[in-house]
């Protein structure tokens, strides 16, 4: 190869095998526009609808005289699968979506005028569904701390199995027919479940000088035992466990709506 052809080669290649040079530090760069995505998953999420919440108020109201006139109505959701989640709600219809501020225990009301709001309205969470526990939490005020009222937790068996059936429970086609024919809340074939604001310890039952205790076979699902192929169709045998109580209907039968429940918690 002579010479002239080897400067024409070395020319040719010169851009390509000189290296980069650094952009001018005072170029600008170019920025791209930020982008939002506007969307909603379609995992199925926890949520009552407020025609069932309507419901549970409904029936409260009606028989709320008989079983405690004094008392107060709010619906708990707790976390069912993990302590940790927070079961955060919000009211929904149509496009509005808004915040439903929950107490310390997890409560909220159901204002009446929700009547007014559209049939498709929902009380919804972020949480995936079966992470939280529905209930409805009747309490008459000025009990001690730990206590609760047997008529009030009549009220609530009521509300919930002849309201809107909040919490889940193990419901074949007899259960219906007997509840149209009797009341379902009195009847031995169902216990009035509820949860302890804090994990339970002994439960004792009293009034005008009268008490007994409730034994522990009715406390933590200890009838049920530890493992049971229908844990996945009720409320309590995971992270609620420890909270859970069990009042068999026929067992207090005798004892008056003013009869106390006081909670021993496992830690003082």
């Amino acid at each position: 190869m002579n010479a002239r052809r080897v400067l024409m080669l070395a020319a040719l290649l010169a851009p390509a095998l000189a290296p980069a040079r650094a952009p001018a530090a005072d170029t600008p760069r170019p920025e791209l526009p930020p982008v939002a995505v506007d969307g909603e998953s379609t995992a199925a999420r926890e949520q009552k609808t407020v025609a069932d919440l309507l419901q549970v108020l409904e029936v409260f109201e009606r028989e709320k005289a008989r079983y405690a006139p004094g008392a107060e109505l709010r619906i708990r959701v707790l976390p069912r699968h993990d302590l940790a989640d927070a079961p955060a709600l919000e009211l929904r219809h149509g496009t509005v979506r808004e915040p439903i501020t929950l107490d310390a225990l997890g409560r909220f009301t159901v204002p009446p005028a929700w009547r007014a709001l559209p049939a498709g309205a929902v009380v919804r969470s972020r949480l995936p569904g079966g992470r939280l526990a529905w209930a409805v939490d009747v309490r008459t005020p000025g009990l001690p701390e730990h206590s609760r009222r047997l008529g009030d937790l009549r009220l609530e068996c009521r509300a919930d199995l002849y309201g809107g059936a909040l919490m889940r429970g193990v419901k074949p086609p007899a259960f219906y027919a007997l509840r149209a024919a009797s009341d379902i809340c009195a009847s031995r074939l169902v216990a009035l479940g509820f949860f302890a604001d804090e994990p339970v310890f002994a439960v004792q039952v009293s009034h005008a000088g009268r008490s007994a205790e409730l034994s522990y076979r009715w406390m933590h699902g200890r009838e049920v035992g530890q493992t049971s192929l229908l844990f996945g169709l009720v409320d309590w045998p995971f992270a609620l466990r420890d909270r859970f109580v069990a009042m068999p209907p026929d067992k207090w039968a005798d004892w008056p709506h003013d009869a106390r429940i006081d909670l021993e918690p496992m830690t003082p």
